[in-house]
């Protein structure tokens, strides 16, 4: 199965005493407003955004032309300017390896296919997750792509600030959460194929030479090698909802 239809909203005002450090498995943090090294110009580019996990996974850009530009404590990020930036180490979330990605976004229009997270692959083996539209997410770790679709229409809006969160069992179903709330999934095809590779290492873009770049804002962003219980995944949502005023 691609989806439940429970609802695990915590809603920003409650706070849990969670902060995503105080789960095992936490790959990387970029946590709002902090760790971010700018140039101070205009726009303010950014170098590189200090993982907060512990884990010194950094993501950084050392080209100027391919840095996205500090914004409410995140990156804002410019279609047609290439802004992408490398992890330090590459996380593995293929095959049947569990994960469990939150990122608080605004994507500024579905001109193109926005990339949370990619590789540095080129063609079939380029692997990502991408916000293709207001209905649709896709992620492939191999040609085979999972694309998730939902019974109601317009839930990932341009223009808009909100939290998604997406999870991989162990079984390879997916889950889609938008502001700690499952949404419910109609005729989502493709489950991720057991044997496909996906070493993540690219943020705000995938390929070689990066295309489908992200447009718009990622405000925080956050992915643990694990399936979170119910438990923990509603602490860190009321966590990071409420430092980002959800």
């Amino acid at each position: 199965m691609l989806g439940l239809g429970v609802s695990l909203s915590s809603g920003g005002a409650i706070s849990s005493g969670v902060v995503p450090t105080d789960i095992s498995d936490l790959a990387f943090w970029f946590k709002n407003n902090t760790g971010i090294t700018s140039d101070g110009g205009s726009p303010d580019n950014v170098s590189q955004w200090d993982d907060s996990s512990g884990n010194d996974n950094h993501m950084a850009q050392s080209v100027s032309g391919d840095q996205a530009s500090v914004s409410g404590g995140g990156l804002l990020f410019v279609d047609g300017e290439n802004d992408h930036y490398d992890l330090t180490t590459a996380v593995d979330i293929g095959a049947s390896n569990a994960f469990t990605m939150i990122i608080v976004l605004n994507i500024t229009d579905h001109d193109t296919k926005n990339v949370i997270f990619g590789n540095k692959a080129s063609g079939a083996a380029a692997t990502f997750l991408e916000m293709q539209t207001e209905d649709q997410i896709r992620f492939r770790q191999t040609a085979t792509i999972a694309v998730l679709k939902f019974a109601d229409s317009g839930n990932f809006p341009a223009g808009a600030k909100y939290m998604i969160t997406v999870t991989k069992d162990t079984s390879r179903n997916l889950v889609v959460y938008k502001n700690g709330s499952v949404l419910t999934q109609d005729s989502s095809t493709g489950n991720p194929v057991a044997s496909g590779a996906f070493s993540l290492d690219q943020i705000g873009g995938k390929a070689t030479n990066p295309d489908d770049d992200f447009d718009g804002y990622m405000y925080e962003l956050l992915l643990y090698e694990k399936l979170l219980s119910s438990e923990e995944l509603a602490g860190v949502h009321a966590e990071i909802q409420a430092r980002n005023g959800l």
